[in-house]
């Protein structure tokens, strides 16, 4: 029988169409649900009246097509 954990992780892994080997997916659901609360509360804390300004430390940019000429 599966647990909900699994489930999830089996469906996230197929939405991303990732392969999840048989028998990774009680690993796979275990990370994601000690990750999942600690994401949400630290969601919440950043929504918040006085983060609204921050901004993120590292700043991901992209190259411009007009570089490769």
């Amino acid at each position: 029988m599966t647990s909900p954990a699994q489930e999830r992780a089996v469906a996230l892994a197929a939405a991303a169409g990732l392969p999840l080997a048989p028998g990774r997916a009680a690993i796979a659901g275990a990370l994601l649900d000690a990750w999942l609360g600690p994401a949400n509360e630290l969601s919440r804390k950043m929504s918040a009246a006085e983060h609204t300004t921050l901004l993120p430390a590292t700043v991901f940019t992209h190259p411009s097509f007009d570089d490769d000429a």
